[in-house]
């Protein structure tokens, strides 16, 4: 018997079937279904998966009665109405065309049992057991599989269609040994009230939640366990997802996430995964069966069309079809799904026809929007016809711009030799009269586009006419000269409004340099649009594209041109790009000094500033203190070369951090304010280079200095000034680096809101463009800012996370900011032990490689570690506190002293040692510029009060 075979109850979406009181119930309420149709429902849950033939159901509910088919047709009806199937997306009750009926939904047993349609296969249980196609996307599960090993919480991002879903059931498959089974799939499509996230993830774990507050009591039944939960579909309750998805990652060790979503959740802790289309041959390729059936998508195509015609047998005739359809599918999934029917039906070479025209591809890809597509089509074509022969031309000819143009684009890549411009322009004046192009007037010239459906539209015309190829070339040869001319014409504008600018451009240079790199495309158009195109992706912090780009040109560029200018403007972008997103920093030092050995070729002074600058930066991050002080002498030297004010604010800047490195907090301040007088002292001559923004970064530098020598009032203003200084820059990277270095600032005078805004605002950005090292800081200055409101047990996690992140990536910029705080939350928790040996670890490091700068923190904190331990390193505690005032002193950092001068006094005052406590402090205090009260002075005062009043007492 099926009941039999169905253990427990089995819980599927927001219902529970119980074959042994044989009732059906919906969030606990007990449905109204008649005893055949039950029969039926649980004959078919207990073999999920299977198509069950109508006559073995009929056997089976009808055992001694003869009836007609029609039976089975009314009962399913009821039990799909009772279940709601086929509303909002749900699903459970599959009707096979021509062999039955199958129980298709995402299902699990309470009695411990998972149903599963392969019992050979048993830790597939709690994953949906519909039949999975995956194709082309080993690689992806692979890279997920590690990354939730490795991070434990993983996104799956990616329009609709494109197979997040798919991969995700595979990823739970593929890592089913390592949870032991313990993999739980969570299917949020149908799921309407965000309030009932927690409880749909208790569902699939067999759980029932009784509290008002089941994310927490979800937690605290589930901490001790190693899971791996997969929430699919979580875009349309995200807040609510991305709450349970950080609960899970941060308040337990053993629970990883894998969520499927259109956007990112962005909270702490996830990492990303983009989902890709698949690939498909390029147009141009060897066209022959075997050739087309190695992509991904001809593979899918070619699968799906079986499944509905029986069997598809791919002929070398035939293979240019399905190709042709992949290709202007562009390899989405389910677009090919859809083709695939309809060439079951219709045949490959007629469904090949049918996307002759793009127009047919939008109507394929938004199914329920045929009808108004075929309305748009008619339309064209009549406005088409009515056109002069100029304007047709003109119209097709413009299809290569993807967003908006202008006049002069226009006559460049629509124009013919002879053709006047004004012929031209009289016939996109046309066009915008009879409504096939859009305009948008800005304040310096008139701009214009043509919408996505006609664009379709005139591109299908292009090939009609067969100048595809003539067309895409000048399109490709006007953007190459179009950012040449921008480049020069917006140097003296600030970076958001040139970020603004790029941003218009960015996908017109996409297409360019996909057709210039493409089959057909010209070498020399190549090059040279590569070359022009850097500063778009450097300035839009398109970083992993711009070193593919970069890459490549570099790879295509013949011995001849290795030592070109092209080659070095190339060759700079990639180091630039992959400090930011490469570990490995052997291969960034190797990409900088192959850019470097052409810009000295070249004789090239500005660029090898500009290379220098990134080197620079990089060498900064990693607190290589040699190396980057080397650079910065270097390039004082060349600066004085030319004798260019931007060039010395670029090289001050470089030598006032370089002088942060060693400690020198008075010398670095003093290299800023040169820096600045610089950049004072006439207009200036070049946009600032990507990545060392020097505006922006000698206003950190004064905003740093003044904060260690004691000036809070002075470097809160520069601080602001410095933020306000990277958000204009327009560049996310110079963003991110300024809120990174000043925010120390905000936290110093414990300023939890403004402090919490802008931690906020450098999480978001750096998870938005990849800056890895960015989000490993805002994930330590979280920390900072928890252990200013006494959160120490969050603190600690995230302090030590942002800590082996850093280290993973070579950033050490602010680690030992870290470290102290990490070890002083430690001693609050009184694990004194680790935190005196993360201390001690931390100043041998520092002290081996040179790095000065946290010094005075490091030994005040080992010195506060062993005061607090034991009345027995009272001695050693105190001899770290000297040393920690003495390297503060010699550094000029009144603060540090101050904080130091303040841990010792309060030592000696256990020892009853007033007078001793009572100059330290006074002589530190008297040190300390005057300025604005912060937490630290405060307390500095209230113990200098308390010392006062001892001492009155003893005398």
């Amino acid at each position: 018997m099926a009941e039999d075979q169905l253990r427990g109850n089995l819980l599927f979406g927001p219902f529970e079937l119980s074959s042994r009181e044989r009732v059906l119930r919906r969030d606990g309420v007990a449905l109204p279904l008649g005893s055949r149709a039950l029969d039926i429902l649980i004959y078919l849950a207990a073999r999920p998966g299977e198509v069950i033939a109508k006559q073995e159901l009929i056997d089976h509910v009808w055992p001694d009665v003869t009836v007609e088919e029609g039976s089975i047709r009314v009962h399913v009806a009821a039990i799909r109405k009772a279940l709601g199937d086929g509303q909002f997306g749900n699903r459970y009750i599959a009707n096979i065309k021509g062999r039955g009926y199958s129980f298709v939904g995402t299902m699990v047993s309470l009695g411990g049992v998972a149903e599963s349609g392969n019992a050979g296969s048993p830790h597939q249980g709690r994953l949906p057991v519909r039949p999975i196609t995956m194709i082309g996307r080993e690689m992806v599960v692979r890279e997920v599989c590690d990354k939730l090993r490795h991070d434990r919480f993983v996104t799956l991002l990616g329009p609709g269609g494109i197979g997040k879903t798919t991969i995700a059931l595979a990823v739970g498959r593929a890592a089913a040994e390592a949870f032991g089974s313990e993999i739980y799939f969570v299917d949020l499509e149908s799921l309407t009230d965000p309030n009932h996230v927690a409880a749909a993830v208790a569902t699939s774990l067999g759980l029932a939640l009784k509290s008002k507050d089941p994310g927490q009591e979800l937690l605290d039944l589930i901490r001790s366990r190693k899971l791996l939960v997969i929430l699919d579909s979580c875009e349309h309750v995200i807040e609510a997802v991305a709450s349970l998805a950080e609960q899970l990652y941060q308040q337990t060790e053993e629970i990883h996430v894998l969520t499927t979503s259109r956007e990112l959740l962005k909270v702490e802790g996830e990492h990303c995964c983009r989902v890709l289309p698949l690939d498909f041959p390029l147009d141009g390729s060897e066209q022959t069966a075997n050739a087309v059936l190695r992509y991904p998508a001809v593979q899918l195509f070619v699968r799906r069309a079986a499944t509905r015609a029986g069997s598809v047998a791919l002929s070398n005739k035939e293979a240019p079809f399905v190709a042709e359809i992949c290709r202007k599918l562009d390899g989405i999934p389910s677009a090919i799904e859809l083709a695939a029917g309809q060439a079951a039906a219709l045949g490959l070479k007629n469904t090949a026809d049918l996307l002759v025209s793009r127009l047919e591809l939008l109507k394929l890809s938004h199914r329920t929007a045929v009808a108004r597509h075929r309305t748009l089509k008619a339309t064209l074509d009549w406005s088409y016809d009515l056109l002069s022969d100029a304007e047709r031309i003109v119209f097709r000819r413009l299809a290569p711009f993807v967003g908006h143009f202008t006049l002069d684009g226009a006559r460049s890549v629509a124009g013919e030799p002879g053709v006047g411009a004004e012929e031209i322009f009289d016939a996109v004046a046309g066009l915008v009269e009879k409504s096939l192009i859009a305009t948008r007037i800005d304040a310096a010239q008139a701009q214009y586009r043509l919408p996505n459906t006609t664009r379709a539209y005139a591109l299908a015309k292009l090939e009609e006419h067969a100048e595809v190829d003539m067309v895409l070339g000048r399109h490709a040869e006007y953007l190459a000269g179009h950012l040449e001319t921008l480049r020069e014409a917006l140097s003296a504008l600030p970076g958001s409004e040139r970020a603004a600018v790029y941003s218009d451009q960015i996908n017109n240079v996409r297409a360019a340099l996909e057709w210039s790199f493409g089959p057909h495309g010209d070498a020399e158009t190549a090059g040279r649009l590569a070359a022009a195109s850097t500063k778009v992706f450097l300035e839009l912090s398109l970083l992993i594209e711009c070193q593919a780009w970069a890459e490549r040109a570099m790879a295509s560029l013949g011995r001849p041109h290795r030592g070109s200018r092209r080659a070095m403007e190339i060759s700079a972008s990639i180091p630039l790009a992959l400090m930011h997103t490469e570990a490995d920093d052997q291969r960034v030092r190797t990409a900088f000094a192959n850019a470097l050995e052409i810009a000295i070729e070249q004789a090239d002074i500005a660029y090898e500033l500009r290379i220098l600058s990134g080197l620079f930066m990089f060498s900064h991050w990693i607190m290589d203190i040699r190396g980057a002080t080397d650079i910065a002498v270097r390039s004082k030297e060349l600066a004085l070369r030319t004798g260019d004010h931007d060039d010395m604010a670029l090289a001050e800047a470089m030598l006032a951090a370089s002088e942060h490195l060693l400690g020198n907090h008075l010398a670095a301040q003093l290299h800023c304010e040169s820096g600045l007088r610089h950049l004072a002292s006439g207009p200036r001559t070049r946009m600032e280079p990507y990545l060392f923004h020097y505006t922006s970064f000698l206003l950190v530098g004064m905003a740093r200095s003044l904060l260690y020598r004691g000036l809070l009032d002075q470097s809160l203003d520069y601080a602001r000034r410095a933020r306000e200084e990277g958000k204009r820059s327009g560049s996310p990277a110079t963003f991110c680096r300024s809120l990174a270095l000043v925010l120390p600032v905000f936290l110093t005078m414990a300023d939890l809101r403004q402090s919490d805004q802008y931690i906020g605002e450098l999480s978001e950005l750096s998870v938005a463009h990849s800056l890895m090292p960015y989000r490993a800081i805002a994930t330590g200055l979280k920390g900072q800012w928890l252990l200013l409101q006494d959160n120490r047990i969050e603190a600690i996690q995230l302090l030590k996370r942002a800590l082996e992140e850093l280290h993973v990536q070579r950033h050490e910029m602010l680690n030992m900011d870290f470290t102290c705080d990490l070890a002083a939350a430690l001693v609050d928790l009184g694990e004194h032990d680790e935190a005196v040996t993360l201390t001690v670890n931390a100043i041998a490091q520092q002290q081996r490689a040179g790095k000065f700068p946290h010094m005075p923190a490091l030994f005040g904190m080992k010195g506060l570690i062993l005061a607090s331990r034991s009345a027995e390193d009272h001695f050693d505690a105190e001899e770290s506190l000297l040393s920690a005032i003495d390297w503060a002193k010699r550094q000029s950092a009144a603060l540090f002293e101050l904080t130091a001068a303040t841990d010792l006094a309060q030592l000696l005052l256990k020892q009853d040692r007033l007078p001793e406590a009572y100059e330290y402090l006074s002589a530190s205090l008297d040190r300390m510029p005057a300025g604005i009260s912060f937490p630290a002075r405060n307390r500095a005062v209230q113990m200098l009060g308390q010392l006062q009043s001892g001492t009155d007492d003893v005398g």
